[in-house]
Formats: structure tokens, sequence, C-alpha cells
């Protein structure tokens, strides 16, 4: 995949070039536009995948055969999974053996990214009508905020932040003490899921799937703008930024009857309600 090697190649290049600078405005600033471009480029790779010609057992083959080229590359997953075997010196012993070749982490970065999108893909299946994508977008968020602040992915951050970054495309660069730049430090593979999923929609439903991407590519930015200010706790979740976007790019085709509107309306009023009520039960 051509957008796949620009991703491993501006990436290396990139951190090396960064890498050698001094100062910290200069640092930043060409950390800035170096994981910028790289974004740009893992968005472009999921598009690619999107627009694949592929049928339901193919992408559920390339799944299955991705997760096993994935855990090759990101061995962590070998001891988590020892751990929870109960046998931690076996997961250790094969995460140690594979934890020798170079470049892995650009290559476990590209590998998750091009599995997050393929499984997209499959749960894009279950989606029959392009105005779907509203509800969707809508749970896919509200479900992010409340694992990211409340749930599994806070629970995992505090407990676990290496399976967290684990699962996680990071950033290209690691920026010295002192430096500040608005760089996604990592971006989940629910993000990249979801983008994937958003995308598929678009495709087959003749919507707006390359406005799509580069919108979200946007809200991504203003996203890494705003975990500037987030520096406590797990961060803030990435879903909501993607999904407000893939809905702004999509909105003229989301258009429902009376009879849906107000079916929705009381789902929305639903899910909110599960959502506060899990809100309080953590606040208590």
């Amino acid at each position: 995949m051509v957008y796949g090697a620009a991703y491993i190649l501006v990436a290396a290049l990139g951190g090396y070039a960064v890498a050698l600078l001094t100062g910290p405005l200069a640092v930043g600033v060409a950390a800035t536009l170096v994981a910028a471009v790289v974004l740009g480029l893992s968005l472009l790779m999921v598009l690619s995948i999107c627009r694949a010609d592929l049928g339901p057992a193919v992408e559920l083959a390339l799944v299955l055969g991705l997760s096993i080229v994935f855990a090759m590359f990101r061995p962590l997953v070998f001891v988590f999974l020892g751990r929870w075997l109960g046998r931690p010196e076996a997961g250790a012993h094969i995460a140690e053996t594979l934890s020798f070749m170079p470049g892995q982490l650009l290559l476990g970065n590209t590998i998750l990214i091009v599995w997050a999108a393929f499984l997209g893909r499959l749960v894009s299946r279950v989606i029959r009508e392009g105005k779907l994508l509203l509800p969707v977008a809508v749970v896919a968020s509200l479900a992010d905020v409340i694992t990211v602040f409340w749930g599994v992915v806070k629970h995992v951050s505090e407990t676990a932040p290496e399976l967290a970054e684990t699962f996680s495309a990071a950033a290209p660069i690691e920026l010295p003490e002192g430096v500040q730049a608005p760089i996604l430090a990592f971006v989940g593979i629910g993000d990249f899921l979801f983008l994937a999923v958003f995308i598929v929609v678009a495709i087959r439903f003749s919507m707006r799937p390359v406005r799509t991407l580069w919108a979200s590519y946007a809200a991504m930015l203003v996203a890494a703008l705003a975990f500037l200010f987030v520096r406590e706790g797990p961060g803030l979740p990435g879903l909501p930024f993607i999904a407000a976007a893939a809905l702004w790019a999509n909105w003229r085709y989301l258009k429902f009857s009376r009879e849906e509107k107000r079916a929705l309306a009381i789902a929305g009023l639903l899910v909110v309600g599960v959502a506060a009520a899990i809100w309080l039960a953590f606040h208590r």
C-alpha cells in the first residue's frame, strides 16, 4: 500500500529530523508538522482500504490474519494474554523473543490502522441505510465518553497504561521535556475503526466519503489542540470529534420521516438517561 509505505517513511524520517533540532520553538513547530502529515497519511490509508471491493468472507479472513500479525508486532499482547491464562512467564518470554525487529513501533502502528479499518468494514455491514449514520455516530460517541471517563478505558489507563498504548497508534515523535505541541500522542483502535465505518457507509450509500475523511482530519487536529489543555486523567475521547465531522460532512443525506424522528428522539432520551445514570453511579 502506497499510503502505508509513505506513513512509515515520513514518520521515520520526520522523527529523525526533529531529533536533530534544538530549541523548543523549532522542535514544537517541526513536530507538529510531521505529526499532521503522518495523521493525514493514516486517514488516507483507511480511505484506500474502505474503497477496496471485497466481500465479507475476505474481510473476515483479513481481520483474523491481521490480528495475528498485529500480535507479532505488538508483543505486549502476549504479556497480558499470559497473565489472563495464568502463564505470565510464558507470555513474557514470547514478548521478549518477538521484541527484536527494527522499526517495530511504526510497523505496529501501520498494522493496527489496517486491522482497525478492516474491522470497521465488517461492522459497517450491519448498517442497512445511510441515514443510520446519525444514531450510530451519537451512540458510539456517548459510549466513548463513558468508557474514557468512567469505564474500561479509564480503568485500563490507570491500572495498565501499557495495554492502552498497545492498542493505539502512537505519535511518531516523542517531545522533549518542556516542549509542548498540538499532537495526538495516541489514537486508539476504536477511532480508526469507527472512521472506517463512517467512510464505508458514505461510500455504500453514495454520500460523501472524501469530505468525511477530510472533515475528520480537521476535527482530529482540533482535538489535538484541545488535548494540550487536558493533562490529567485518561484524556479526552477522540471519537466524538470524528463522529461530529462525519455527521457534518453527510448531513444533507440524513433525512428522516416524522415517525423516525419521534423514535430517534425517544431513543436519544433513553441513551442520555442511561449515560446520566452511569455518571451518577460513578460520582456517589
